[in-house]
């Protein structure tokens, strides 16, 4: 026998006065029982007096969003008053409706608050029209979390959707039956002025699934895709960035930020212009003797009119120098030079004279030489950069159906946005000390075809957990989730739902 708990006599005494200290009243309890009463009471109490006389600053948990600081003092914009007396004799009071409500069906306030946001914001709907279920106003707009909380939605509430695989593959099957004209471009991120790239939507949808930018989120399209430029306009970077024969310019030597100017709010680059970026080493001075004398530029037919009439052109330019001062010594200079031209694209005549004559000759060098430079490759580099054939940078093509040679000249495209679903803007990136480092296939790239952007890895390397702009690495940082083109928010209110049951609401098909 266990000497230490006693006989089993002892042992069931003690049990028994155990249980019976459970049902013993003492001051203690009872003070407890009363104070746990009251505190219900009063919170029954301060509710209803709440409800009656208003004080909303009672139940406000922080200060609002700059966006709503304006309502700071107008709480019933946004949670709607709800009657809890009953104004009918004989029925119970609304109170306890509503407190059952609570109990059963979770609380609808954040349905009435939606609904709140829809008075004002009607121009913003919904998510892409295959959205499998449109999220609550509030599930990612979350109020009273200071200046700039409204807008910081998590990856959590992407995630919610976008690292669901049956959710996503719904949304696949359903965008299957849309027609392709309700996917567009949203004009809150794409200015329509510019060449923007639309590349088309995959026949399967976007499928992937992923817990954010860092973790799982698929290559940009453009590499996924392995897209090609289309645009005609020769252009070779690695020339441009790493030649050491190439002059410097009036600002300096040659680099990215030359030709990539940004615009006037620092977000995108202005478009590439010949007058702005190409003329000053690539000037159209066809004539080696004659610094001012170049060919027009943009209009393949006011070329040609220009050659048809050099003796004319030559004429105007010797009028503007001083030491000549009649007619007669115009005319000497104007020959004189048509012919030091000819000279100068002697073996090019030369080589066309069976088929031209002298000036269709000259007419068909400068449209169509492709490599201008053997011409002169005895000039400095400055010179040489400066005589330039048509064909040397643009697609040209001889006009059907015509015998002598009028050229006919494609059209650059050269695409200002490239990834048109995401926001970005260089003036945020103006610490990163070069281009080269997002941009890093440039400075090997010799043909226009190759695309340089970014890939998803280069912004990996900063906009992640453990990178230096980890603050700027939500999903909301690049995309925004409204959608020009959906339903108004009544769709998703015509049923009181608790707002778990909103987040986790299935639809009828079982997605």
């Amino acid at each position: 026998m266990n000497e230490e708990r006693g006989t089993q006599r002892d042992i069931a005494k003690s049990y028994r006065d155990r249980v019976q200290s459970r049902f013993t009243r003492t001051v203690w309890r009872s003070a407890r029982f009363l104070l746990s009463v009251v505190l219900f009471a009063g919170g029954v109490v301060a509710i209803y007096y709440c409800e009656k006389e208003k004080p909303q600053e009672f139940f406000n948990t922080g200060p609002l969003s700059r966006s709503h600081a304006h309502l700071q003092d107008g709480c019933v914009s946004c949670h709607v008053p709800e009657r809890l007396t009953s104004s009918s004799a004989g029925q119970p009071p609304a109170f306890f409706q509503v407190l059952n409500d609570r109990f059963e069906k979770g609380a609808p306030s954040f349905e009435r608050i939606d609904r709140a946001c829809g008075q004002c914001h009607q121009q913003h709907d919904f998510h892409e029209p295959n959205v499998v279920t449109n999220r609550s106003c509030s599930a990612c707009h979350r109020e009273h979390q200071g200046l700039h909380g409204l807008m910081a939605v998590a990856n959590l509430d992407c995630a919610s959707c976008h690292n669901n695989s049956k959710i996503m593959q719904a949304s696949a099957d359903r965008g299957k039956q849309l027609p392709p004209t309700r996917f567009h471009l949203n004009p809150k991120l794409v200015n329509f002025r510019q060449v923007t790239l639309q590349l088309p939507r995959p026949a399967d949808g976007y499928t992937k699934t992923f817990a954010s930018f860092s973790e799982g989120h698929p290559p940009f399209q453009l590499q996924r895709d392995n897209f090609r430029d289309n645009d005609v306009l020769r252009f070779n970077h690695q020339r441009h960035l790493n030649s050491s024969d190439i002059p410097p310019t009036k600002a300096g030597k040659l680099d990215c930020n030359y030709c990539h100017q940004p615009e006037p709010n620092g977000r995108y680059m202005q478009p590439i212009s010949f007058e702005a970026h190409c003329q000053e080493c690539h000037s159209l001075q066809f004539d080696v003797r004659n610094p001012d004398f170049q060919l027009p530029h943009g209009d393949a037919q006011l070329v040609r009119t220009f050659l048809r009439t050099l003796p004319a052109q030559y004429g105007e330019l010797a009028r503007r120098k001083p030491d000549i001062t009649n007619e007669s010594q115009v005319n000497q200079f104007a020959a004189q030079q048509v012919k030091g031209l000819l000279r100068q694209f002697a073996p090019y005549v030369e080589r066309h004279r069976s088929q031209y004559d002298n000036v269709e000759a000259l007419e068909h060098a400068v449209f169509f030489t492709v490599d201008p430079y053997k011409a002169v490759e005895g000039f400095d580099p400055a010179t040489r950069a400066k005589y330039t054939g048509c064909a040397f940078c643009h697609e040209v093509k001889q006009a059907a159906g015509v015998s002598y040679p009028t050229a006919e000249i494609t059209k650059p495209v050269m695409i200002e946005r490239w990834l048109p679903h995401a926001q970005f803007s260089h003036a945020k990136h103006a610490m990163v000390a070069s281009c080269r480092e997002c941009h890093v296939a440039a400075q090997s790239s010799r043909v226009t075809s190759d695309v340089l952007m970014p890939t998803k890895e280069s912004c990996v390397r900063c906009h992640s957990p453990s990178g230096v702009a980890r603050k700027a690495s939500e999903c909301s940082t690049c995309h925004l989730y409204h959608s020009p083109d959906q339903p108004s928010t009544a769709a998703m209110t015509d049923s009181r739902i608790s707002f778990k049951q909103m987040l986790l609401k299935i639809d009828a098909r079982g997605h």
